[in-house]
């Protein structure tokens, strides 16, 4: 064999070696799997709670024809919610029902400062049961309306003296004053936004308004005034899926 031939041989030993070597080190070393996480799923049963604050709306007709005293009085509102969602691609639907309770109270002051407000109203507690559909505008961030039935609990009080006139006789203070406390149904209408956080919760804002009609209260003398109750609410909800 002449040298040229021992020259070839001794590169293509050499070579078919190192791709023995290379063959067998590439064996030994593990593929590392690249883990895809699961797309987030809105599917399902949840419970949570919120906070928020209120903006509780009172008209009151006293008596001289259409509502001419509008008063608005902001408080608190805080409370739970438990809810079901189905979820057909991008698009989620679901119920939610929820209870509250509820801080502020409207006010329209009587005519002798000292005697305090003639009229006063407020919502003392909530309860919504509530329609959602919504739209994804991510797999994790879910865009949505909602509405339904609301039911409350108002207080509304009327004395045509003050609701602090003591002055006069029982049946004198009998006469003027009223008060319509009871449980009222109505309606809301509202919308919201909302974020998977991780596998088992969601942080959302949600906006509400609250209509529960009117009440009506009358005094032994005769003396009538209408209420109408509603509220603006914006709340922060935080829900645990099951």
């Amino acid at each position: 064999m002449n040298m040229k031939n021992k020259y070839h041989g001794f590169l293509l030993a050499t070579t078919g070696g190192f791709a023995a070597v290379s063959g067998a080190q590439a064996a030994d070393f593990p593929v590392k799997a690249h883990a895809i996480a699961p797309a987030a799923s809105w599917e399902g049963w949840y419970v949570g709670l919120h906070a928020g604050i209120v903006s509780n709306q009172s008209k009151f007709d006293p008596g001289y024809g259409s509502y001419g005293n509008s008063q608005n009085a902001t408080g608190f509102i805080g409370g739970g919610q438990i809810g079901y969602n189905w979820q057909r691609g991008m698009y989620v639907f679901g119920l939610e029902a929820d209870v509250s309770g509820l801080t502020g109270t409207t006010k329209q002051g009587a005519s002798d400062p000292t005697k305090g407000n003639a009229l006063e109203a407020r919502i003392s507690w909530l309860s919504t049961f509530r329609a959602r559909a919504g739209w994804l505008i991510d797999p994790s961030t879910l865009l949505y309306v909602t509405g339904g039935l609301a039911v409350g609990g108002v207080k509304d009080d009327f004395n045509i003296n003050g609701l602090n006139s003591s002055s006069g006789s029982a049946t004198y203070v009998a006469n003027t004053f009223k008060s319509a406390h009871k449980t009222k149904a109505g309606w809301t209408l509202g919308g919201g936004l909302e974020t998977i956080v991780n596998t088992k919760w969601t942080l959302g804002l949600e906006a509400l308004y609250v209509d529960l009609g009117n009440s009506t209260a009358t005094t032994a003398s005769g003396k009538t005034t209408t209420f109408k109750n509603s509220a603006i609410i914006g709340r922060l909800k935080l829900n645990y899926k099951f």
